[in-house]
């Protein structure tokens, strides 16, 4: 970004502060009791090395990128890692995004496959060393 927008960017969010309310009220539908300003900043610069990683074609012709996790513990994190991955994903390749953890740890794994909130639902399917590969 230039450093006219970035300028532009400052301005613009200095004298809209005032409007907020009455925008949100108006135009969103939210009529806040309370309302806390949060750092604006989210880099996620942690680089994660994934487990499988291909460009497929498939025997129907479909292209997708395939993720494989291969998980021996059972981490309660990982539907939001997996969220993050297959929207960074998406977002490199623009591609269709199939992903599977497969869970190769000695317990059943009681980890979240599914995250959902109001606006936004993504699950992944987790599979067993046992399991029979998905259909």
């Amino acid at each position: 970004m230039g450093k006219q927008a970035n300028q532009y960017d400052k301005v613009f969010k200095e004298n809209i502060e005032a409007a907020i309310p009455s925008l949100m009220k108006n135009i969103l539908g939210i009529t806040a009791i309370s309302s806390e300003e949060l750092p604006g900043d989210i880099q996620h610069t942690k680089e994660r090395k994934l487990d499988l990683l291909k460009k497929i074609t498939d025997v129907q012709g479909n292209v997708f990128v395939l993720q494989v996790e291969f998980q021996l513990l059972d981490e309660s994190e990982m539907v939001y890692r997996m969220t993050a991955y297959h929207i960074m994903l998406a977002r490199k390749y623009r591609l269709p995004v199939r992903q599977f953890v497969l869970f190769i740890g000695a317990e059943i794994p009681k980890m979240a496959v599914k995250y959902q909130s109001e606006w936004m639902s993504y699950a992944f399917p987790r599979c067993f060393e046992a399991d029979h590969p998905p259909d």
